[in-house]
């Protein structure tokens, strides 16, 4: 979304009225395998176009840079973004709004980017880059999903070849027969009234933490329907 450019906080209360379930990419600084494959991804498979909202999570421009992709914002406590750098993207665009942080703060770059998205409305995220390097800044990124403020958006961390997103309420999964997924319990357990359209189903049973019983399911269909009443779940779904 290019008009929230430059906007004073009380702008952005208008903006988050106005632009409503928008659509946000953030860009992580974690590894990003095949920056082609990924951007063409969200671009085709997600519909992510011109007028998505892309905000850097601080070193994340560095993926954006490769994707080919000019954010439209960059936070974070820019520890992970050289001086050189920052000069060239001020010097080279006068659009990009940065918004720095405390190197003392609480929250993680990705975690800035993401509650950034959600103030200014927007309804339907994808982060890229969330996973890789730093295995605790990984385990964090997904962590965040299951965030209490985040629920009833759609918040998807995407990889060259995974998705995953979190399902706290009976919900169906489109997906292609033959392609896996795994099935993780982000609480002591959740219960499953009934599972379908996957090769390995569960029925009026608590799927546990630990140890994890969901690895490397698998479609039958090309919808699976799962239904739970208690709990909620991490899913990784092969794409």
């Amino acid at each position: 979304m290019k008009e929230n450019k430059n906007k004073t906080k009380e702008e952005l209360k208008i903006f988050k009225k106005t632009y409503k379930n928008y659509r946000a990419l953030i860009v992580a600084n974690g590894i990003i395998k095949d920056y082609n494959l990924t951007i063409d991804r969200i671009r085709k498979n997600y519909k992510f176009g011109d007028d998505a909202l892309i905000i850097a999570a601080d070193g994340g421009v560095k993926n954006c840079i490769n994707m080919h992709i000019l954010p439209d914002l960059i936070i974070g406590d820019m520890d992970s973004i050289t001086i050189k750098l920052m000069e060239n993207l001020k010097t080279g665009s006068n659009t990009i709004k940065f918004i720095g942080s405390s190197h003392e703060k609480d929250e993680s770059d990705t975690q800035l980017a993401l509650d950034y998205a959600v103030y200014t409305g927007a309804g339907q995220i994808l982060i890229a880059g969330a996973l890789g390097g730093k295995a605790d800044h990984s385990f964090a990124n997904l962590v965040l999903l299951s965030s209490p403020k985040y629920n009833d958006i759609d918040i998807r961390v995407i990889t060259e070849n995974l998705e995953i997103f979190v399902v706290k309420k009976p919900c169906t999964i489109s997906s292609t027969a033959g392609k896996k997924i795994s099935i993780f319990s982000l609480t002591p357990y959740t219960y499953f009234v009934s599972t379908s359209g996957l090769k390995y189903r569960l029925k009026n049973e608590k799927l546990y933490f630990s140890p994890v019983r969901g690895l490397s399911n698998e479609f039958t269909k090309n919808n699976a329907k799962i239904n739970i009443s208690e709990g909620e779940i991490l899913l990784f779904k092969e794409i």
